[in-house]
């Protein structure tokens, strides 16, 4: 299951020397782990800090179609976290349309 959260768009227009800065829009979706990756594969340490063992098929498949499906609307992947048997994926996407100042 993949639940959208939030959504925040930037729209300042950064100037660095002669070229405009791109402006982005991000929002966050959180993945159940549990459809992506059996649970007995992740060991995480008390740091928080987690591996990913034999990940033969498993639920990559879903995960490719959750990346997938983002790429076609052109949002690109920041980083997943994983926190509470959970994947908190941050996405980006450059707004191109122009905005009256």
């Amino acid at each position: 299951m993949t639940k959208t959260g939030s959504k925040i768009t930037l729209f300042q227009n950064i100037q660095k020397g002669d070229e405009i800065m791109p402006r982005w829009t991000y929002k966050t979706n959180i993945i159940d782990l549990d459809q992506v990756i059996p649970p007995d594969k992740v060991q995480c340490d008390l740091s928080g800090d987690c591996i990913v063992t034999d990940l033969q098929g498993g639920g990559l498949p879903h995960f490719k179609e959750v990346l997938d499906k983002e790429g076609e609307g052109e949002w690109e992947l920041v980083q997943c976290q994983y926190h509470g048997g959970k994947l908190l994926c941050i996405w980006k996407k450059e707004i191109k349309e122009a905005f009256a100042s």
